[in-house]
């Protein structure tokens, strides 16, 4: 069932300041045009809103639910004109585009990136920041409160959106984390008096820090999101394991993946959606095979299908592990 959540006027302005106060931290500038990679961009379907989008709100898209040659393509085209300061986007559809861009000997060269909406992997991060020659600023949010935590100019951590938010990092018992501690994020958002989000369960998990940013703006960190709830795997022992730390030792690793998913049917059965590349073959699957039963156990059944395509979520995003169970 969907959560309708209404949100008063004053509050509306509020996340957007915020949200337009982290970007200008990427190194984007107010007044700069933007280039968005994002799924189900709107479409203006009047003259009016068209004039809009090029005049004022000047945005480029790049929609995720469709990323080949021919749309990268186009998006050039769009950029070259359009010549944006801020790429903003799905961390790994950004990854996506990039990935193509550098096979093809090219490069961008925004003032600022801004990854979002999915978690964003360190290998990826190198490649986005080798095509655009800048380094990625990593933001979370969520559609119910907007900005909860971003990277400043130093990318030590994630600032928590501190005047706009508390947000708490809690036990399976409902204790708070300690320092360094993954647990799940609960947000209570100050700005909204049209309908007040208090102690929200996000459905995400993350590692609150005792840190101090060196910037000196003074609001308190968050070492990384961890992923989402039902990312986690199980493991046979009843543990529960992070699907970005499976990824990250897995399809960053291991030579000829392009992309994968995990999927986890039940207790003892995965399935591997994968996105084989040239180096693909018998040694790679055998260690990936090896690797997940090192994770979650060795009775659990591991079915690897190799597809041309891992598709996207309704929203456009991509998921690395799905946990059924």
């Amino acid at each position: 069932v969907a959560l309708n959540v209404y949100c008063d006027k004053r509050g509306i302005e509020m996340r957007a300041g915020a949200a337009l106060l982290a970007d200008t931290w990427s190194g984007w500038q107010l007044g700069q045009p933007l280039a968005a990679v994002w799924g189900n961009p709107p479409v203006p379907r009047t003259l009016k809103n068209r004039i809009r989008r090029w005049l004022k709100d000047r945005i480029i898209y790049l929609d995720t639910m469709r990323i080949d040659d021919a749309a990268i393509s186009n998006f050039l085209a769009e950029w070259k004109t359009a010549r944006p300061g801020l790429l903003y986007g799905h961390a790994h559809s950004i990854f996506i585009l990039c990935e193509n861009l550098k096979q093809r000997g090219l490069t961008l060269r925004p003032k600022g990136i801004v990854a979002t909406s999915m978690m964003l992997i360190e290998s990826e991060r190198r490649v986005i920041e080798e095509v655009c020659g800048i380094p990625v600023t990593n933001r979370y949010g969520c559609e119910e409160v907007s900005l909860i935590a971003c990277e400043c100019e130093e990318h030590r951590g994630m600032h928590l959106n501190a005047p706009h938010t508390i947000t708490e990092f809690l036990r399976d018992d409902g204790s708070p984390c300690a320092p360094g501690e993954d647990g799940r994020i609960v947000v209570t958002e100050l700005i909204n008096f049209g309908m007040p989000m208090i102690r929200y369960e996000v459905g995400d998990r993350g590692v609150p820090s005792d840190r101090t940013c060196p910037c000196g703006r003074g609001w308190p960190l968050m070492e990384s999101i961890t992923g989402r709830v039902a990312d986690f795997l199980v493991a046979l022992d009843g543990s529960r394991v992070a699907g970005i730390s499976i990824i990250e030792n897995t399809l960053t690793k291991l030579p000829g993946i392009k992309q994968m998913q995990v999927v986890q049917e039940a207790a003892r059965e995965l399935v591997v959606n994968l996105v084989p590349g040239p180096d693909y073959g018998e040694e790679t699957e055998g260690e990936l095979v090896r690797s997940l039963k090192e994770y979650l156990g060795d009775e659990v059944a591991v079915a690897v299908t190799l597809v041309e395509e891992i598709p996207q979520e309704e929203s456009g995003k991509y998921r690395f592990t799905i946990c059924r169970i």
